[in-house]
């Protein structure tokens, strides 16, 4: 071996060595931040909030799909708060849940029908139809497979006090999917997107909460002022964006309306899904990322001791010394037991062990694989169509 490769060789694996330790500093203090966040005292309810508008855009139905709309339209935050089922059509397969539940709650649930998309993004077409048809102040915008709670409203509506904040969100979490069978070998799909929602995308918010770096909201459970989303120009030069919580984060911003976090969870009910569904929900969400924040994209897998220590790891052995592989086992188990303790902070319990069993896969193989697939991809399919994303999160549908 040359000189130059030699230099070159041990300057890689310095830098590896310096990522493996500054992940792991990284993901301690993300445990930290979590710890704060999620033990905060509830904020205290509001004394008068204005009407409320839920929107919730529909399309398609699950077995979950009936229970959580009843509980959307009991769960009332104000003596004025109306529920907007928004579906394309009324041949959706969702239109008879959601005409069962406006039929069951008159005058305070209804039917929007937005028409067909077009060429603009599915979901953002729809929360534009209710946000158009919207009667409230305030304007939540809730994903349907999220289990509302009085605890949620009172929360939002107690951050939106201050004047200054424009719109808040709840962090979105995914409960353990149940079991499928006997065997409690854990579920199908619909783990991997729990693991990487609840571990991946959830987990810096409290990170950036704390340090007031939070530019965008999540997706899930978002209440929005009507007269900063007006300021903001409404919502229809938002059609055409690949995410609609960065584009509303973002629009607010530039307004000069805050963004705030609220300590109490968005709680989601995983939909079943194969693990090749799961895997496209998840390259879709890194391609959408590196769209929006390509340094953010190119440094998260760096974030990942497994990752890193994985190649650090394969170039150590591939020379004949052990050690970069028998460091990588105890950082793994590090990097475990932080996952465990995190979801007992936030959930009360840690998950079942093949839940961590496949989050070990996850963050060594499965991540790192789609990230890389994500760096160079240009396309995604999002319910049923095809869209091609270009820098600053902009979206075209492919016919």
């Amino acid at each position: 071996m040359t000189r130059h490769l030699r230099y070159a060789r041990y300057a890689i694996e310095t830098l590896l060595v310096n990522a493996l330790i500054g992940s792991t500093l990284y993901q301690l203090a993300v445990y930290l931040a979590n710890r704060r966040f999620w033990r905060q005292s509830p904020p205290p309810p509001a004394e008068s909030a204005p009407p409320v508008s839920a929107v919730v855009p529909l399309r398609g139905k699950t077995l979950d799909t009936l229970a959580l709309l009843h509980l959307m339209a009991v769960s009332a935050p104000t003596p004025d708060y109306e529920l907007l089922l928004v579906l394309e059509s009324e041949r959706d397969p969702a239109y008879a849940a959601a005409q069962q539940v406006a039929e069951s709650y008159p005058g305070r649930a209804r039917i929007v029908l937005s028409g067909p998309a077009g060429r603009h993004v599915d979901k953002l077409h729809k929360l534009n139809a209710g946000y158009q048809a919207a009667r409230g102040d305030l304007i939540a915008f809730i994903d349907v497979q999220v289990q509302v709670s009085a605890g949620l409203w009172h929360a939002a509506l107690a951050a939106l006090q201050d004047p200054s904040v424009g719109a808040v969100f709840a962090p979105p979490l995914a409960v353990e999917p149940e079991h499928r069978g006997e065997s409690g070998l854990g579920a199908g799909g619909e783990m991997l997107s729990a693991l990487h929602l609840n571990h991946a995308q959830t987990a810096p918010i409290p990170f950036a909460a704390f340090g007031n770096r939070l530019n965008a909201l999540a997706n899930g459970f978002m209440v929005v002022r009507q007269r900063a989303l007006d300021e903001a120009g409404g919502m229809l030069h938002l059609l055409d964006e690949g995410s609609d919580g960065i584009s509303l984060g973002r629009a607010l911003r530039e307004t000069g309306w805050r963004i705030a976090a609220v300590p109490v969870p968005a709680l989601i009910v995983p939909e079943q899904e194969s693990f090749n569904e799961a895997v496209s929900r998840l390259r879709r969400h890194l391609i959408v990322s590196r769209a929006y924040s390509r340094p953010t994209f190119i440094a998260w897998p760096f974030t990942n001791p497994l990752t890193v220590g994985l190649l650090l790891g394969f170039i150590t052995e591939r020379e004949g010394r052990w050690w970069g592989r028998r460091t990588w086992w105890a950082f793994v188990t590090l990097r475990l037991a932080i996952a465990y303790e995190l979801d007992r902070v936030r959930f009360g319990r840690g998950f079942t062990w093949m839940a961590y069993a496949q989050l070990f896969m996850l963050d060594t193989f499965i991540a790192p694989a789609l990230w890389a697939r994500a760096l160079f991809q240009r396309t995604f399919t999002w319910r049923g169509r095809t869209y091609r994303i270009t820098r600053g999160g902009k979206v075209t549908a492919e016919e």
